[in-house]
């Protein structure tokens, strides 16, 4: 399967927020300027305000589809992650018709709210307590790369096993029971990893301002400490862990909660395929 690495953290945020703009001390903003700038503003409170481990990019996909092509220094704009996938004009005009949220460049689907208990640092006493929190989860969320996932890896599985079914069990010689309820049974589970891969949160990261472990690293996009083996992915916008890698094919990144499903995912692409040529060929027919 065809995959990358994320290439090494570099900071990208301008820390100076109240400056963004010199030349504004010299001569008064027009109304458009104003309205950049505190557009800009705007955007870096909700970033920061974000629970989860996220980049710097467009508070919503409204405002993606309104995003300059081009961007420039002026009021934070050449701050916002760059679109590495090329793929986030199709999520800026698709996932406000679905009503899709927006974490990092991952377009959410649906989420839900359930109560977690936390040790919490009380200010006043500097004591720490435990208390119940409402947590967002992510139910189904897919990757930058959900286009490829749609209109291209699904749309091959479909075509391969209607030929392989058409050609070697339909019109082909008389086969083996036992061979045609494992071509489906595999097929079945092909379709299904896929899904679970694309469709799942691969291990977003929640935000940690305050260092929890003295192996934890700072990752500077994200504005959070991390642990080891969680990574800053430009693709997604968003800290993974346990990040693997980044695969187009299946839409998403690779991290601690869908590499599993990846896994079983490549393991059948294989078994199915060589099903696939038993059938079309005859070969324990």
């Amino acid at each position: 399967m065809a995959h990358r690495r994320a290439p090494v953290s570099k900071p990208h945020l301008q820390e100076d927020e109240t400056n963004e703009n010199e030349s504004s001390e010299l001569a008064p903003l027009s109304l458009e300027e104003e309205c950049k700038k505190e557009k800009h503003n705007l955007r870096v409170k909700l970033w920061k305000a974000s629970p989860f481990a996220v980049g710097l990019t467009e508070s919503s996909w409204m405002d993606e589809r309104s995003r300059p092509l081009k961007t420039t220094d002026a009021y934070g704009d050449s701050d916002i992650e760059p679109d590495h996938s090329g793929c986030l004009c199709c999520s800026a005009k698709v996932c406000p018709l679905l009503g899709a949220g927006r974490v990092g460049n991952m377009a959410v689907l649906r989420q839900s709210q359930h109560w977690v208990e936390e040790e919490v640092l009380d200010e006043e006493t500097g004591i720490l307590e435990k208390r119940k929190l409402s947590r967002t989860s992510l139910d189904i969320v897919v990757g930058p790369y959900w286009p490829m996932l749609v209109f291209v890896t699904y749309p091959l599985i479909l075509v391969v096993t209607i030929w392989a079914f058409w050609g070697g069990i339909k019109n082909g010689a008389p086969k083996s029971l036992g061979l045609k309820a494992l071509w489906l049974t595999c097929t079945i589970a092909l379709v299904v990893s896929l899904a679970f891969t694309g469709c799942r949160d691969p291990g977003i990261l929640r935000r940690q301002a305050t260092l929890p472990d003295s192996t934890w690293r700072w990752s500077d996009q994200a504005q959070t400490y991390r642990p080891p083996g969680a990574y800053y992915d430009p693709d997604t916008a968003v800290v993974v862990e346990d990040f693997d890698h980044t695969c187009p094919w299946t839409g998403t990144a690779i991290g601690k909660r869908n590499l599993r499903a990846f896994h079983v995912f490549v393991f059948m692409v294989f078994v199915c395929l060589l099903l696939d040529v038993f059938l079309l060929t005859g070969v324990f027919g």
